[in-house]
């Protein structure tokens, strides 16, 4: 084995790596993040014992179906509006159409062809705008078949990738665009969709679609509501001429108290408002990993009991080299220290194996002791068994293969990328460690610096920062514990928008059969 002392790291790496990567590095907050960051939640009431199926809390306060006024239908008036916006548009319309090749799908469904459905009493219409919105989706459809399972869901998006997005999830079938906001395209949707119920993920409120549902006693509910900060201030120019569209809209459940208080301030009815949280933190497990998950997570990566390990997940070119470094300075301190890299891109894979080797440092890869067991372990030079990197070149199990881990570091943040998810580690009760480019995931940092009782999530800018916390961590289990501890019950404080939204749905679809 490659003596560490001859080959070092490199000189004093605490001192001489303790400029950041990049000077002036990105701002942790994107855009609005920290405006927009969720408020407290109050703590999570305890999981019963029992096996079956919770409960589902009862549903927010019915504000009742809006005024007769506002229930007139679709208006031409709206129209004659359209044409002369898209008149006046035609040069950016050609534009995207013939040089950036977008709006060419789905023209006919978008006014309003969409597939025909024979009537359902409980047809749910879920509207996502793009990937974002229909990736959340799938959240609320697990809670629904679950308490609704007579239910039957549709989805629409606008855009071509969110569309791409829902059909991967739900299927074709189900599918399709959602309409311009012309009349006939409207009346034409809601003809053949037939829905009893529509749900509109976030905002997306259009008047004549609204003014339709309205006329036909059609409920629209604005579900994981928010409204930037943008957004608000160019509704509140145009609020003499929205506000109706606003009133028409049976509940906004948002995601946080400064969204609800946007939604206020443009016009919506403070009676509909109910600030429900964030639908994604349902999403985010938060089961403690039990004994008998840990063993078997550390199995399957061929760890002892007794190891203690870092876990480098969605790692970015560069980022693994710098671990390398850190890992064969801290194993001189930590002779029980492993270190588990699970790159972002597989096309990456022979590269961090190449690494690995120019440490001076053997690789076990995640798919031979899948293959083999720990005689795959057995296979490496003897003297450089203990010392040996795993290496995850298997898919779809990061997630699992956490539960081995005592430390998490989230891959994309010590370069300018924008961070991975840091949600999954610190759910299962990790330590989350991260470097100072974590603008795509700004608003869960936030709540991993902002944990009760101190942080669940550490920034550290550079190399010997990263070191120094690493090493902090690994000698002091008590700390390491409530770290994670914290990170994972700032997550559980979150959870439960999704059954509160739903048991709304539920209510209003029992009314109508009613």
């Amino acid at each position: 084995m490659r003596n560490v002392q001859k080959n070092p790291p490199a000189p004093g790496l605490y001192a001489t790596r303790a400029k950041p990567f990049r000077q002036g590095p990105k701002p942790l907050y994107h855009r609005s993040t920290a405006m927009n960051a969720p408020d407290q939640a109050p703590p999570a009431e305890a999981a019963p014992e029992a096996a079956a199926l919770p409960a589902p809390p009862p549903p927010p306060k019915d504000p009742g179906p809006p005024a007769a006024s506002l229930c007139s239908g679709a208006s031409l008036r709206w129209d004659v509006l359209y044409a002369l916006i898209n008149v006046a548009a035609i040069p950016y319309f050609l534009y995207r159409r013939w040089v950036l090749k977008k709006d060419l799908l789905g023209r006919e469904q978008k006014k309003g062809y969409v597939p025909e459905r024979p009537a359902h009493a409980k047809r749910i219409w879920i509207h996502a705008v793009s990937v974002g919105e229909a990736k959340a989706t799938h959240v609320i459809v697990k809670a629904l078949e679950k308490q609704i399972p007579d239910a039957e869901v549709v989805f629409s998006t606008t855009t071509d990738t969110g569309q791409e997005v829902a059909r991967k999830l739900y299927g074709e079938e189900r599918v399709f665009y959602y309409p311009q906001d012309y009349s006939g395209s409207v009346k034409r949707a809601l003809d053949r969709v037939k829905p009893a119920l529509i749900v509109l993920m976030e905002l997306e409120v259009w008047p004549n679609f609204t003014a339709e549902a309205a006329k036909r006693g059609i409920p629209i509910v604005v579900l994981n509501g928010r409204i930037s900060t943008r957004s608000a201030q160019r509704y509140g120019h145009v609020r003499w001429l929205m506000g109706n569209t606003f009133l028409r809209v049976r509940r906004w459940m948002m995601q946080s108290e400064e969204y609800g208080r946007r939604a206020k301030d443009v016009g919506v009815e403070p009676a509909r408002i109910e600030v429900t949280g964030n639908i994604k933190y349902d999403d985010v497990g938060t089961q403690p990993v039990t004994k008998e998950e840990r063993a078997a997570a550390r199995a399957d990566l061929a760890l002892g009991e007794d190891a203690l390990t870092i876990l480098a997940g969605s790692t970015h070119p560069s980022e693994e080299r710098t671990l390398l470094d850190v890992y064969r300075l801290l194993v001189e301190k930590f002779p029980k220290l492993r270190l588990v890299l699970a790159p972002r891109h597989p096309h990456r894979l022979a590269e961090v194996e190449k690494e690995i080797a120019g440490a001076g440092l053997a690789c076990l890869k995640r798919s031979a002791v899948k293959a083999q067991g720990n005689a795959a372990l057995d296979r490496l030079p003897e003297e450089k068994r203990a010392r040996a990197v795993v290496l995850i070149d298997t898919m779809g199990e990061l997630k699992d293969l956490y539960r081995a881990a005592d430390i998490a570091f989230v891959g994309g943040s010590l370069i300018p990328h924008g961070g991975q998810n840091p949600m999954e580690p610190a759910g299962m009760g990790l330590p989350v460690v991260y470097g100072p480019y974590m603008h795509n995931f700004g608003e869960a940092v936030l709540i991993l610096r902002d944990c009760e009782g101190g942080p669940g999530g550490l920034l550290v800018n550079n190399a010997g920062e990263l070191a120094k916390r690493f090493e902090i961590l690994l000698a002091d289990e008590k700390e390491r514990v409530a770290t994670g501890e914290r990170a994972r019950n700032a997550f559980v404080r979150r959870q439960g928008a999704t059954d509160k939204c739903v048991a709304y749905l539920k209510q209003l679809l029992d009314e109508k059969k009613g």
